[in-house]
Formats: structure tokens, C-alpha cells, sequence
């Protein structure tokens, strides 16, 4: 988001709090919430796509909500008048392509009718026949849910298919398709709002209940001040907070909230577009000539990452905070924690617990409960924490060096985890003077082997990152 965005949004999230109805502050949210995903939305070469993409945003989380959703549809008043009003969204902001404020809500200015109504028509369908098996207690829907989610994912993340998409795409629209680039089809906020997506779906199919309207899921899933990077908030307790009338205190809410901004603010586009000067990239990694400046460049981009991931978090968390939405912690100091396992638990935090929750704890039950061949303990950690790591780095993208950067650091969980297994009692009997010593030198090497890690992250290119660790050693 851009500095301006953030100011309005502040503005507008706070004044939509002092609304005294109930129902139509839902329903100024939710108009507010469809028009940001179109707002938020960059523009791309291919013609129309940029609208495109909001639009599926919406209708995506609409059939979401239909594949999981017990309550008719044409029964639910309330959940008749929610899409009628994003669906209404969707046309008022098309319709701005006959003022001369075009492009004031979109990226680019809106396409013809005639190009979103075939939208409009198949996601209404679609969300048709998923309630329609929803109501059978059938749980395909469900799960055709959750993979195609997954596929885009995987498609979103994978440079070789984006640009074969970007192809085809610039086919169907007669533009060339010897200009198109793997960067063309950028979905905004996507990775986030199919971890939101999927975590009711997930929890849906193994019988949890779920009693929530589609306007509430709705701003859940597509929360402006948490749209486009997290924090990933658990889908009940958010709606739990949404729906309730007592939001707390204002005065103290506006305090922290605008406190929280101010340092996001002083975090993100202070600090860290400071350090971005100086920080190692893929455009200057092979530059460096002395170890000394491989390490600084190296070291200020371990800085700049975290000032921008955590400053834009502390954005959301006060934006939310302005509207009574507290939204959970994301980081925590990681640099400052003494071993890996702790740096993942105060590192976005919020996405770790979302692996941990779908990821990590089904897969350790699963390999555990096996009674007939049952598995040595430190192969179902070495399995349990690759496996972990590697989603984590595919969900950056589907490269070589985020899958090294994923198996670097499940590789270190899984030597720390075994290492404490031995040391623990030792540790405790240690004195209080000879422990801060050692916790210093822990906090170190955390330091060091998470700032190495970063090389696979932020370098494209195997060759490119193997050849600027021959530069730091």
C-alpha cells in the first residue's frame, strides 16, 4: 500500500467505528472491503486482467463460502442482501469507466460489460451448485475447493507456468505474445487470502462447525488492513470480534492504533528503504569484491526484510485496532532469539502457526499413529521438519533456491531439536552467569545461520548464490 492509502484508510476504518448501527456498518465494511481489493490491485500489461483478478477475488470467496455453507442461499435474507451488495460493488466500480475518474478505484480503467457479466454468471453458478452439494452433507465440494486453490498457488508461484498463463492470456487477448514476462499475472494478496481460504475449508471438512454469514466471511478473508501480507488472522476469532458490539475502548484503541501506524510507518519506509540502499540483492551480488562489504550487504538486507515485513504488519495491526479489529501479533524480535526454533516462533508468526496447525501437526499425528511400522523419533522430526520448511519456502515461490532456503533451515530445526534433546539437563544445571553466556552465544549463531539463509532467498539464481558465499568465506 502507499503512504496515501494507509492515511485513508485510517480515516476511514476509524469513522466507519463510530457508526452506531450495527447493519449498516457491516455493510459500509463490506462495500469498503470489495472496492480494496480493486484499489490494491497493480497494473498488469495484459488488458483486463487487472480487473479481472478483484473480481475473482470476490467470487472465489464466494464460492468459498458456498462449498462450505449449510443455509440456502435464496433463504438467508441476510446472506441474499451481503452479495447482492459485493456483487453491486463489482458493477459500481465498472460503472466508473463512464467518468472522467476512470481509474480513482481501479489500476486501469474498468473493461465493457459485456466482458463482466460471463464473470459474474459463472462464479454465481459456480457458488450455486457447491451450496447446493453443501446442503447434502457432501464434502467433494469442499475439497475441489481446496485443491484448485492449491493449483493456483502453485501456478501463481511458479515462474515456468505464470509465464506460460501470460501466453496464453495475451493470445486470447490478440496482444504479442513474445512480450510476455512470468511477472505479468501478479494476484494481489493471493497467498494470504488462500490461507484464509483454506483454513475454514480445512477445518470445515474435518467436521468443525462453522456458523458464520457471508458478509462476515467475507471481510474476513478480504480485511483491507490485511489483505496483501498478513497478518493471517484464525477465521473464528476474527468474525467472534467483528460481529461483537463491544469493540473496547476508543480513546485506547486510537492511542495504540495510531501508535502502531507510526512506527509501521517508521519501520518500512524509513528504515528499511534506507538499509534497501545499501542491502545485498540479485542485481548487486556479484559485485562485491571484499568479504567485509559481502557481509555488510548481507547483514542490511537481514535488516531491511524484517523492517519491512514487520512494519507493514504493525501497519495492519493499528489500521485494524482504529476499526476494533485486534489483529494478532506477527513478529517478535526473532533476531534476538537464541536458537531456530524460537527465530520461527516470533518470525511471521502468524503464518508459522497456520503450518504449524495444517501442516506440521497433521503430518507428525500421521506419521506417529502408525503402530505397524512404526518410525524412528528423530526420522519423523528430520521428516516432519523438512517438510514444513519446504512448504514454507514454495509458498515464497516454486524455485530451486527457496526449496535450498526450505530445506536450510528444516535441516537446522532438526539438528536443534536433537541437540536440545541431549543438552537439556546439562542447560538447567548450568549456573545463572555461565547461561547468559551461553544464551549470548546461542543468540549469535542463530544470528549467523538464519543471515546465511537469506542468501538462497534473496538471490534468484543457484549459481548466482553459490558464488556470493564464495565471496563471504
Amino acid at each position: 500500500m502507499k503512504l496515501q492509502d494507509i492515511f485513508f484508510l485510517a480515516l476511514l476504518l476509524f469513522s466507519l467505528r463510530l457508526i452506531p448501527i450495527r447493519r449498516i456498518r457491516h455493510y459500509l465494511v463490506l462495500i469498503c472491503s470489495a472496492i480494496c481489493v480493486f484499489k490494491f490491485q497493480p497494473v498488469l500489461p495484459i488488458r483486463g486482467l487487472d480487473f479481472s483478478l478483484p473480481i475473482w477475488t470476490i467470487l472465489l470467496t464466494i464460492c468459498v463460502y458456498g462449498a462450505f455453507s449449510k443455509q440456502n442461499p435464496l433463504k438467508s435474507k441476510t446472506n441474499l442482501i451481503d452479495a447482492a451488495i459485493l456483487l453491486g460493488s463489482i458493477l459500481l466500480i465498472s460503472a466508473t469507466r463512464f467518468t472522467e475518474y476512470d481509474n480513482i478505484l481501479t489500476a486501469s480503467r474498468p473493461p465493457q460489460l459485456s466482458f463482466i457479466v460471463p464473470h459474474l454468471l459463472t462464479g454465481a453458478v459456480f457458488a450455486f451448485i457447491l451450496n447446493i452439494s453443501a446442503q447434502k452433507e457432501n464434502k467433494w465440494q469442499m475439497r475441489i475447493c481446496i485443491f484448485l486453490i492449491i493449483a493456483v498457488l502453485i501456478i501463481l508461484k511458479t515462474p515456468q507456468l505464470t509465464l506460460i498463463f501470460s501466453r496464453a492470456a495475451r493470445s486470447l487477448n490478440g496482444q504479442s505474445t513474445d512480450l510476455a514476462l512470468n511477472t505479468d499475472i501478479r494476484w494481489f494478496g493471493f497467498s494470504y487470502i488462500a490461507f484464509r481460504l483454506l483454513s475454514i475449508l480445512i477445518d470445515s471438512v474435518k467436521g468443525r462447525k462453522t456458523n458464520i454469514g457471508l458478509g462476515e466471511f467475507f471481510v474476513y478473508v478480504c480485511f483491507p488492513p490485511a489483505l496483501s501480507a498478513g497478518p493471517i488472522d484464525r477465521w473464528d476469532r476474527f468474525t467472534k470480534e467483528y460481529s461483537s458490539d463491544a469493540k473496547g475502548d476508543i480513546s485506547d484503541d486510537l492511542y495504540s492504533g495510531f501508535g502502531q501506524i507510526a512506527l509501521g510507518l517508521f519501520h518500512k519506509f524509513i528504515l528499511a528503504d534506507a538499509l534497501s540502499k545499501m542491502a545485498l540483492s540479485s542485481q548487486n551480488a556479484g559485485l562485491f569484491i571484499h568479504k567485509g562489504w559481502a557481509w555488510a550487504a548481507l547483514f542490511a538486507y537481514a535488516l531491511q526484510i524484517y523492517f519491512d515485513f514487520s512494519g507493514y504488519s504493525e501497519i495492519a495491526i493499528g489500521l485494524g485496532m482504529l476499526f476494533g479489529i485486534h489483529l494478532p501479533k506477527n513478529f517478535d524480535h526473532p533476531y534476538l532469539k537464541p536458537d531456530l526454533t524460537k527465530f520461527w516462533s516470533s518470525w511471521h508468526i502468524t503464518l508459522t502457526q497456520w503450518i504449524r496447525s495444517y501442516v506440521f501437526n497433521p503430518l507428525t499425528r500421521s506419521l506417529r499413529g502408525n503402530k505397524n511400522h512404526p518410525l524412528p523419533q528423530w526420522l519423523i522430526i528430520l521428516i516432519t521438519q523438512l517438510t514444513t520448511m519446504l512448504f514454507i519456502g514454495l509458498w515464497h515461490g516454486v524455485t530451486i533456491n527457496f526449496v535450498i532456503w526450505g530445506i536450510w533451515h528444516g535441516f537446522g530445526l532438526f539438528v536443534h531439536q536433537l541437540y536440545s534433546r541431549k543438552t537439556g539437563p546439562w542447560l538447567r544445571s548450568m549456573s545463572t552467569g555461565f547461561r547468559k553466556i551461553y544464551t549470548v552465544c546461542s543468540v549469535f549463531l542463530t544470528i549467523i545461520y538464519v543471515v546465511l539463509g537469506w542468501v538462497w532467498f534473496v538471490v534468484p539464481e543457484f549459481t548466482d548464490a553459490f558464488s556470493f558465499f564464495g565471496r563471504l568465506f
